[in-house]
């Protein structure tokens, strides 16, 4: 938190999107951990479980996953539908919903802007967890809503190979 508030500085707002190359990695972990202790520190903060293929962040917090993100994206919730509050102060959760079928073209609606920027109006922090790079395009067309990005590395875990992609990435300003 005391690092990431170096990124934020006076902002009193921040979205962060926390992705990885592979499953695996402790992007789940990671966003429940960065948005409890903002949370513990007084901040709203919001985590949104943005893998709609594996939906699985709302096991951590005993919530349900009949509707999240996907049916949100599909017309089907308006925002306070899908916001679940956890049992600790100041943190909520938006888990992925039901499996669609077109996770991708969900995520490049208008309606996840909206999302996003109705997010913004009501928290301080926003975490967005999301699927690992490697694998599917969602963490890119993510990466357009968040202020900052935290790319998880394994120890003995990640293939190095997907370590010189990810800085390819980054170099390129993608």
């Amino acid at each position: 938190r005391s690092n990431l508030s170096y990124f934020v500085g006076k902002n009193e707002k921040a979205v962060f999107m926390i992705t990885s190359s592979i499953s695996g990695e402790g992007k789940t972990f990671t966003s429940i951990n960065l948005a409890s202790v903002l949370a513990l520190s007084g901040k709203r903060t919001l985590i949104i479980g943005a893998d709609m293929r594996k939906p699985k962040i709302y096991n951590d917090f005993n919530l349900g996953n009949d509707r999240g993100l996907s049916t949100y994206l599909a017309g089907m919730n308006a925002f306070d539908d899908v916001v679940q509050h956890t049992s600790f102060e100041n943190l909520d959760m938006v888990s992925g919903g039901p499996v669609p079928p077109n996770p991708s073209e969900l995520l490049l609606t208008a309606r996840m802007e909206a999302f996003i920027e109705e997010a913004k109006k009501r928290y301080d922090y926003i975490i967005i967890d999301t699927p690992p790079l490697a694998i599917v395009t969602d963490a890119f067309v993510l990466s357009q809503y968040s202020d900052h990005t935290l790319f998880l590395a394994r120890q003995n875990y990640t293939p190095k190979n997907l370590l010189k992609t990810a800085h390819e990435f980054y170099t390129s300003g993608r």
